[in-house]
């Protein structure tokens, strides 16, 4: 099932973004960070609370003010387990229509002021992240499948049909950057088969990065109504270039670290302005039970000093080693997006 896409905004000239690299923009262009695309705006709420409509207020509230004014093009809300409700829902339409509301169940949130309160299970038990994407420069399209399907292999099944349904969207784009966003559904001892059969739709090589929702059983929300057995992909077109990588590695801090400073290296010196970020859930407890888990976040504040990321502790990840290098599908591993200014 094809969901419309959202085209959004006039797209500003190569020489009009060169200039515009000079005055930051949203959030991520606070004082002594730096400087955000002109036309790329984006903000990111987390909440602690434990009830889902005062989390979910909370959240969407500050992910609404990084916005520094502008309208949302795409909202992902990743929430606990327990608190996928109808409750939830209404706190974000609080803040935003229900049509640009997707996201998914996740273990734990993966945001820059995560605090990962003393949670000895693989999943927390409450916490909602908020990630809004808008900007005139900025083109989205969002597309969805359901994995319900009556075949051998469902997830590389609901690739392909989602893979073909992106194509044309993401082919008629004419800004400097795309990357596609996946979550949801995906997982089946890894993402291997549904990113197989979404890399097959596709019919050529784009960035890919994501990972499935928090776990077999978990829920999605699609257009502000929660769903199961739904897959999502958002292609986000925009001023940037990306450094991509991921690494399975040892299940400690010195992964990710390892992770974000092969990214960030691809910029070429130039500094990157956001990031997205996934990592698996089982590497979470690990690092709980050795209690590694806040220095895991400081490595990835320090590869990213001052700057917006997102993303989320799941069960499996989507990503590539290099740009240009097919995606692939992976367990127990982190992967990652780094952002830079086009140009």
């Amino acid at each position: 099932m094809r969901e419309i896409p959202f085209c959004f905004g006039k797209l500003i000239s190569i020489f009009a973004l060169g200039l515009a690299l000079l005055f930051p923009v949203g959030a991520a262009g606070r004082a002594g960070t730096p400087p955000v695309p002109a036309g790329w705006r984006s903000g990111i709420g987390l909440s602690w609370l434990a009830d889902p409509y005062a989390a979910a207020d909370e959240a969407a509230g500050e992910a609404k003010a990084g916005l520094g004014g502008g309208e949302a093009k795409f909202v992902f809300a990743g929430a606990a387990n327990p608190q996928v409700v109808p409750e939830l829902i209404e706190g974000l339409k609080k803040h935003f229509p229900a049509e640009i509301i997707y996201g998914c169940q996740v273990s734990s949130p993966l945001v820059a002021e995560s605090n990962f309160p003393d949670e000895k299970s693989i999943d927390i038990q409450a916490g909602v992240q908020v990630w809004a994407l808008g900007g005139e420069a900025v083109e989205v399209g969002i597309f969805t499948v359901s994995t319900e399907l009556d075949v051998d292999n469902p997830y590389e099944e609901a690739g392909i049909e989602l893979g073909r349904e992106v194509r044309p969207f993401i082919e008629g784009l004419k800004t400097p950057g795309r990357l596609i966003f996946t979550f949801g559904d995906q997982y089946n001892g890894s993402n291997k088969d549904f990113v197989n059969g979404l890399n097959q739709g596709l019919g050529k090589i784009y960035p890919l990065v994501g990972g499935a929702a928090g776990n077999q059983t978990a829920l999605e929300i699609i257009r502000g109504e929660i769903q199961d057995s739904m897959d999502v992909a958002v292609v986000i077109g925009g001023p940037f270039r990306l450094g991509q990588t991921l690494s399975g590695g040892t299940h400690t801090p010195e992964t990710a670290d390892m992770v974000m400073a092969e990214a960030v290296a691809q910029g070429g010196g130039a500094a990157p302005f956001f990031a997205m970020l996934f990592n698996c859930r089982r590497r979470r407890q690990g690092m709980i039970e050795h209690r590694q888990l806040a220095e895991e976040l400081d490595h990835i504040r320090r590869r990213l000093p001052g700057i917006e990321f997102f993303g989320f502790y799941g069960p499996g990840e989507v990503g590539s080693d290099r740009p240009g290098e097919p995606a692939r599908g992976v367990g127990f591993t982190v992967t990652t997006a780094v952002f830079f200014p086009a140009g």
